[in-house]
């Protein structure tokens, strides 16, 4: 084995950089089926290079956080994996299919991600926060298994959110969100987040704000679950979100 690899992960060490800093991993699962075809995924992409260029821009959640993306519409697959971020770095645009949700599989596959990544964190003697995972969808599970993989994608989620090791960002796009089942998905968020898709923009603003408050110490993880509005329906509204979030700080 190469001295560049880091053990039974197989990351090469370059992949980590060379930044001591306590490290922020965050997985995007990101529905990209036909469903957001159109306006919707030209918004998401949108959304994505904003977020992505507020990290850049700051030297200390550049440092810190450690991005990936799966996609699920029809397949899942790994489109951005971790590693490093620069100031160069150029992220491709997501394209949206014509396939069918397969949300469980998407998330199963993120915890995986997560989970090898903390793994090279360890083997790197590296510090770092409690993973997050963003997910994004305007439907409900699709596919071959797919409600029972989302069942399982379920159970994973809510033990390690039940331990204190990953913090969920449920998010719903539109009416046709399984809203429901997004509610499942976390057991500390009273009620997931509903967004439209002209709310992509201040939604990964948000996150990128919240990143780097994460990462210089001024927000802890609880400020991302303390709502303290009563939203009707199973859904909060993404200015209630905002709300109830700097009223929690």
């Amino acid at each position: 084995m190469s001295n560049e690899t880091t053990g039974a992960s197989g990351f090469s060490k370059s992949d980590f950089g060379s930044s001591t800093r306590r490290r922020l991993p965050i997985c995007f699962c990101l529905d990209i089926s036909g469903s957001m075809a159109g306006y919707p995924i030209e918004q998401l992409n949108n959304g994505l290079q904003s977020f992505f260029s507020s990290i850049r821009d700051n030297d200390e959640t550049r440092s810190s956080a450690d991005i990936a993306i799966i996609t699920f519409g029809g397949s899942v697959d790994i489109f951005l994996p971790f590693g490093k971020t620069s100031k160069e770095q150029v992220i491709p645009k997501l394209q949206a299919t014509t396939s069918l949700t397969p949300i469980g599989e998407g998330i199963l596959t993120a915890l995986e991600l997560l989970n090898a990544r903390k793994e090279g964190y360890k083997q790197m003697g590296i510090k770092y926060y409690q993973p997050w995972l963003v997910v994004i969808t305007d439907g409900a599970p699709q596919g071959d298994n797919a409600v029972e993989n989302m069942e399982k994608a379920i159970e994973a989620v809510r033990e390690l959110e039940d331990n204190d090791k990953l913090v969920v960002f449920n998010i719903g796009v539109g009416n046709s969100a399984d809203f429901p089942m997004l509610q499942r998905l976390s057991g500390k968020r009273e009620k997931p987040i509903s967004i439209s898709t002209a709310q992509f923009g201040k939604l990964f603003a948000f996150l990128g704000s919240s990143s780097s408050s994460v990462v210089s110490n001024s927000m802890n993880n609880d400020a991302l679950y303390n709502l303290n509005t009563e939203p009707e329906g199973n859904a909060l509204a993404m200015d209630d979100f905002f709300k109830a979030i700097e009223e929690s700080k």
